[in-house]
């Protein structure tokens, strides 16, 4: 029978090899640029995302014309050539956008006015998408009512 020594040599030992402080160090820096990298391209993909996202064209008339600028057709329908401005604000009871204040995307669905006249913006309530503008003459006078949804051509009248 073989006998074992009192005294095992150390190369029989299995004792982990002796750590390398820079081999840790370049794998920690390897997983932080992976872990760095991938948030900003995931924050860079949210980011795109959200600015390429189709916009409801629906939801953008009512937020950019209202609150408070909207009529119904019947109201629109009522509105006759001539109408004294003052007669008209009764009607509503309420000041439609003004030019200035209203987006350039539903500024250029009506042809242009001349410059003596004021023209204000309206949603149309009861149809979705529909955008109304409303000018009148130094006098005070309704002088163009046309009405349009995205992707239509002017309904209306002018004087």
């Amino acid at each position: 029978m073989t006998e074992w020594p009192d005294h095992v040599p150390s190369e029989w030992t299995l004792a982990p090899p002796a750590p390398d402080p820079g081999r840790h160090r370049r794998q920690q820096r390897r997983r932080a640029i992976i872990a760095w990298s991938t948030a900003v391209v995931a924050v860079g993909l949210i980011v795109l995302g959200a600015v390429l996202a189709p916009v409801d064209e629906e939801e953008e008339t009512i937020r950019l014309v209202s609150p408070g600028y909207a009529m119904t057709s019947a109201q629109y329908e009522d509105l006759e050539d001539g109408l004294d401005e003052g007669e008209f604000l009764d009607r509503l009871g309420q000041t439609g956008l003004a030019e200035a204040e209203t987006s350039e995307r539903f500024v250029a669905l009506f042809p242009p006015h001349e410059e003596d006249v004021t023209c204000s913006y309206w949603a149309i309530s009861d149809q979705a998408g529909r955008v109304a503008r409303i000018c009148f003459d130094d006098d005070g006078e309704l002088i163009q009512k046309l009405e349009r949804g995205v992707g239509e051509e002017p309904s209306g009248s002018t004087v």
